[in-house]
């Protein structure tokens, strides 16, 4: 079984793109950012905050931890069920 992984071309464009995402909502950028298989994170030391950007669908059989923002944001509105 051939395992996929991002290229490291991918990479630097998702990790491109997520700056200037953060630039544009006044953000201001991670502390460092890794490269893993089928993502990349930024990291925010103080904040103790991590952000997980997929790039491609990861392996069969590849634990996923945590939410999928893109399925959660489908799921329910913005500011949640309570919000007028």
């Amino acid at each position: 079984m051939l395992l996929s992984m991002a290229t490291l071309q991918e990479k630097i464009a998702a990790e491109r793109s997520g700056r200037a995402m953060l630039e544009s909502g006044g953000l201001r950028q991670p502390d460092h950012v890794e490269y893993g298989y089928t993502c990349i994170r930024f990291f925010w030391d103080q904040e103790k905050l991590v952000l997980v950007i997929d790039i491609d669908e990861p392996p069969e059989r590849f634990e996923r931890v945590g939410v999928d923002l893109a399925d959660a944001a489908r799921e329910e509105p913005l500011g949640g069920a309570d919000m007028p």
